[in-house]
């Protein structure tokens, strides 16, 4: 049986291409998903939002 490297060499250098052109595109999909949930579900961003925006009982906004 041929190793993992020997089958990948065996490719066209066409395919090798796409192959390592569809990792790159799906690792920048990754970071780029990442980036955008941590600026929406970021705790530390949320709370201080929420800190910001709190109002007091009596309905004024607090400072």
């Amino acid at each position: 049986m041929a190793s993992l490297w020997q089958q990948y060499r065996a490719l066209s250098p066409r395919t090798r291409i796409y192959i390592g052109l569809g990792g790159m595109a799906f690792a920048l999909a990754g970071l780029y998903i990442s980036d955008t949930m941590e600026d929406k579900l970021d705790p530390t961003k949320r709370q201080a939002n929420q800190a910001t925006t709190a109002t007091s009982p009596d309905g004024s906004r607090a400072v």
